[in-house]
């Protein structure tokens, strides 16, 4: 997560005026840090922990845009734009959190200039982020193709030397669904097609990609007869 850190590129100085403006807070489990629509009271740098931003349509279907991890500044385009948060905040596991108030952070970036280039990169890679799943997820007819594309957009950094690529899912069959806008219940289905087509092996939090390319030839075979 470097590469998205706020702090990646800042001077000593500018980190040490950031140090005097922020308020640590830790949250547990199930905390909500900001709720979507509501004004934005400032950004939010994420120290430990993971955070589920989601966002609600009017009937309270859920989708989850992403899983913020250590590193990531939350809130930040609401912040910088002077507008209402975008997504709803909430903690998935004990957190800890600093805060710093929109008048101050604007401030902030306002004197410093590689701290306002800072901002600018991660808000333009998040916007990179949302497009790529917008794209993926809105060009693909079936839930079995947008499951397939999220695994191996998972599978970008968790390659090994062996050909099979293993990674760690920590999270539950309805948060999957709620990731890919489906239901728990074919998610599940989907998974299990996925093993009996030895396509991939699941043990617990363990999944295994048996041939990359495999799951990805999957992709659009079976649309015609799942739409």
């Amino acid at each position: 997560m470097s590469s998205e850190n706020f702090f990646c590129n800042l001077s000593d100085v500018s980190k040490q005026t950031f140090e005097s403006l922020k308020i640590t807070n830790a949250y547990p489990k199930g905390a909500t840090l900001y709720m979507e629509g509501h004004p934005s009271n400032g950004i939010y740098m994420l120290c430990q922990g993971r955070v589920k931003l989601s966002t609600c349509s009017r009937d309270g279907k859920v989708i989850i845009l992403r899983i913020a991890e250590p590193g990531e500044v939350l809130g930040l385009s609401a912040a910088v734009s002077d507008l209402n948060y975008e997504t709803t905040a909430e903690v998935l596991e004990p957190c800890q959190v600093n805060f710093v108030r929109k008048d101050d952070f604007l401030r902030f970036l306002a004197k410093n200039t590689e701290a306002c280039f800072s901002a600018v990169k991660q808000i333009s890679s998040k916007y990179h982020t949302t497009y790529i799943q917008v794209r993926s997820f809105g060009l693909s007819h079936t839930a079995a193709d947008k499951l397939a594309k999220l695994l191996l957009e998972w599978a970008k950094t968790n390659r090994n030397g062996n050909g099979n690529i293993h990674l760690k899912i920590s999270y539950t069959h309805e948060e999957i669904a709620e990731m890919i806008g489906t239901s728990r219940e074919t998610v599940t289905r989907i998974l299990k097609d996925f093993r009996n087509r030895k396509l991939i092996s699941l043990k617990g939090s363990d999944l295994i990609i048996h041939d990359q390319k495999r799951l990805d030839a999957s992709i659009g075979t079976r649309a015609k007869s799942e739409m």
